[in-house]
């Protein structure tokens, strides 16, 4: 497996953590502040790895904006969450998942092209 495949894979695999750690909490969990902050797993990636490696694709700069989308998302449900409002709270799950499933499209399509290289 070459770099760039592993990369994208635990990038991947960190975001399929962060959506179940958003769904977690807002299902009775606890929210975990760090992993919801810039020192969380898919900031550090993007630090450590995404805009050292691959800092002129134009698709790392759209994934670390999502993701930044997705933790404002996260935030604001926490907030409903612990303010009583749970089925709102709930109801943005969906804007969680289709933020979601174009993270992992992007990622995909990335992925796909570096294969080809």
């Amino acid at each position: 497996m070459e770099i760039t495949q592993i990369d994208f894979q635990q990038l991947r695999i960190k975001h399929i953590l962060y959506k179940s750690k958003v769904r977690s909490f807002l299902y009775g969990g606890t929210f975990d502040a760090e992993f919801f902050s810039t020192a969380g797993p898919i900031d550090a990636w993007f630090t450590a790895v995404g805009r050292v490696r691959y800092a002129s694709e134009p698709a790392v700069t759209s994934l670390a904006k999502l993701h930044q989308e997705m933790n404002m998302l996260a935030h604001e449900l926490y907030t409903l969450y612990s303010n009583g409002n749970i089925d709102q709270a709930h109801e943005g799950l969906k804007s969680v998942e289709i933020k979601s499933d174009l993270f992992i499209e992007i990622l995909s399509n990335l992925d796909r092209k570096f294969q080809k290289i």
